[in-house]
């Protein structure tokens, strides 16, 4: 009886031993405002590859998306625009695309008169790291590479006084390029 107890005690120390002292696994990190914004590093439709790290000083707005996602193309015609009248300011948005081919997003952009930045994310592991869910999402990360906004489904409907409306997102972004003018 005296060697069951000494078993139990020795197994219940090591279970707290191994609890308690032992590092807790690495959590993954997702993109969340006031975080650094992950890298993406993705191939560009029509050749090249994509660097974030590399647009420090722009503001950068980053919006996942699919050509099959009805959400996603009620949104595009209002990024195209933004992005036609932000041109030549330090201002980019990379439009990430999930799980399609260059073919598919070539002719999704010529369906729909558009020529923003496309770029391809095959495998998921970027839509992943910015912990997208559900598609569209929208990410607006600031001219130090933070990010400072995160909308994870479609933008509304409604003027600029309207939480996540594409005039309050194209309010938000020209804030940002001002504050850093």
């Amino acid at each position: 009886m005296i060697c069951g107890i000494c078993l139990v005690l020795i197994a219940a120390g090591a279970a707290a031993w191994l609890l308690l002292f032992q590092p807790a696994p690495a959590a993954a990190t997702i993109a969340r405002p006031g975080a650094p914004a992950p890298q993406i590093a993705l191939q560009v439709v029509g050749g090249g590859t994509s660097d974030l790290h590399a647009e420090r000083g722009k503001v950068v707005l980053v919006n996942f998306w699919a050509t099959w996602c009805e959400p996603c193309k009620s949104e595009m015609p209002e990024l195209q625009q933004l992005a036609d009248e932000l041109r030549g300011k330090s201002f980019v948005l990379y439009s990430v695309d999930l799980q399609e081919d260059a073919t598919q997003v070539e002719a999704f952009q010529r369906q729909y008169g558009l020529n923003l930045y496309a770029v391809l994310d095959d495998a998921g592991e970027v839509t992943r790291a910015y912990g997208v869910r559900a598609l569209p999402a929208t990410f607006l990360i600031d001219q130090q590479g933070v990010v400072r906004q995160q909308r994870l489904g479609p933008l509304l409907a409604g003027g600029a006084d309207t939480t996540w409306s594409e005039a309050w997102l194209a309010s938000q972004v020209r804030s940002l390029l001002n504050a850093g003018a």
